[in-house]
């Protein structure tokens, strides 16, 4: 079983746990800031330091260090957890983030109700702009994305306060550090927050 050991405060352990969600990976997550036995494993697993998300994977091998959500998702397939293939079809699953699902089921809703009260042969329009967006928004997933191979996912349309890009939309990415070992890395977020 992979154990997350993170904090609810913090970004990357957000990030990683919903990235392990999309992939649709088991996993148990231990808040630190609760839990005294899981903030000494963590720190045990990383040389006495306290950071998060602290990642074991399970299986003996070195765990995950405030990993980025490819390093994440590297380590998953290098250790047989996930095939490469299986990697991409799970990510492509959703590419819409869940800041813009919020506004897409919103503003689908808002069309279909204003649908309402125009006369027949002008809601028909707003009536499939509405239910386009509010699936699109519901499911995560946006077909005019997907044909353009384009994503918003990890970008501010994902979660304004944790978006890895400032783009809105970017090239939908096929798993790129799952061939390189070296490029997988303990430590490989974006910040050290480490504390003894």
């Amino acid at each position: 079983m992979i154990i997350v050991y993170g904090a609810d405060w913090c970004e990357d352990t957000r990030r990683s746990l919903r990235h392990l969600r999309r992939l649709g990976v088991p996993h148990e997550y231990r808040n630190i800031d609760e839990d005294l036995e899981a903030l000494h494993q963590a720190k045990a697993l990383n040389h006495g330091l306290r950071r998060t998300p602290v990642i074991d994977l399970g299986l003996g091998g070195p765990p995950l260090v405030e990993p980025d959500n490819d390093s994440l998702s590297g380590a998953l397939v290098e250790r047989d957890m996930l095939a490469p293939d299986d990697v991409v079809e799970r990510l492509a699953i959703q590419n819409v983030g869940d800041f813009e699902r919020v506004l897409r089921t919103l503003g689908g809703a808002a069309l279909l109700v204003a649908s309402r009260a125009l006369p027949g042969a002008a809601r028909a329009p707003f009536i499939v702009t509405g239910a386009f967006a509010t699936l699109s928004g519901l499911t995560g997933w946006c077909p005019a994305y997907h044909a353009a191979g384009v994503t918003s996912i990890d970008g501010p349309g994902d979660r304004p306060d944790e978006g890895g890009r400032s783009a809105w939309l970017a090239p939908r990415a096929i798993l790129s550090s799952s061939s390189d070992p070296d490029s997988m890395s303990a430590g490989g977020g974006r910040g050290s927050k480490a504390t003894p």
